[in-house]
């Protein structure tokens, strides 16, 4: 039956439950479906796309699909299968561990992600690999393409989707002619995943290691100080039955040392 609206405005989608990840909350959540639009109104004025409000069950929040319409029948409105999600879940990374001209712009691309702008993304992927090649000097850009190349043979990556994003991210002529190439949906990705894997490994990967090591040798040195410490406390520390005990023995020798001379 596909996907479509009844006489009665009742949305159906191939008795299928919707299920995504909410941009809310981030979970992968059953979605119920809380507001479409009217069926008599909709065969009023025939428009050509239409909007349905789902719910996150999760966290209880909207979350949006646009759909196509297809056809206009008496009995139902069909729409075209597989609605665009209008918001996508943010796309998140760990920006503290690179340079302010790395994170300021590879921030911009991971929003033009999110926001499904391909070509937009593709430009500032380019311009946050030129910001990375410049901090990381020619050995830390030969290290990124190699890298590039270990991604493609991993995750065993078609040559013609792969190409296009090597040339995006390494590709010097793309500067004199500022033209980036257009991507697809899965090229798009692509482009994300390997950024993101990229940066990690010249950026993250180094500063979470030295950040955990630094944290370990503050720990290290409080408890290397604090066992000196109570070495010293307990040395310098005396009995004190044992002062007393020693102050009265004193104190008999002296007085017998006295009867001794005056005898």
């Amino acid at each position: 039956m596909g996907v479509y609206l009844d006489t009665d405005s009742r949305f159906h989608r191939d008795g299928a439950a919707y299920s995504l990840e909410c941009p809310h909350c981030g979970a992968e959540s059953h979605m119920r479906v809380g507001s479409v639009p009217d069926f008599r109104q909709m065969q009023m004025h025939r428009p050509k796309q239409i909007g349905i409000a789902l719910h996150c069950e999760a966290c209880n929040k909207p979350v949006f699909i646009r759909y196509r319409v297809r056809s206009y029948q008496p009995h139902k409105i069909e729409f075209m299968p597989g609605g665009q999600q209008i918001e996508r879940p943010a796309e998140t990374f760990s920006h503290q561990y690179l340079p302010p001209a790395v994170a300021e712009t590879f921030r911009d691309a991971l929003g033009c992600y999110s926001n499904d702008f391909r070509n937009a993304f593709a430009v500032m992927c380019r311009r946050t690999a030129l910001a990375a090649f410049e901090s990381l000097g020619d050995r830390g850009k030969m290290r990124c393409y190699e890298q590039a190349s270990e991604i493609q043979r991993l995750a065993d990556i078609r040559d013609e989707d792969f190409e296009i994003v090597r040339k995006i991210i390494f590709e010097m002529e793309l500067e004199k002619s500022g033209a980036v190439p257009s991507l697809t949906h899965m090229q798009t990705i692509i482009l994300l995943e390997t950024m993101k894997d990229m940066l990690h490994q010249a950026y993250v990967r180094g500063g979470k290691l030295q950040k955990a090591l630094q944290l370990r040798r503050y720990f290290a040195e409080q408890a290397e100080e604090a066992t000196s410490g109570g070495t010293r406390v307990t040395e310098d520390q005396t009995d004190p039955r044992e002062t007393k005990e020693t102050r009265a023995h004193d104190s008999m020798i002296v007085r017998a040392v006295d009867r001794a001379g005056r005898n």
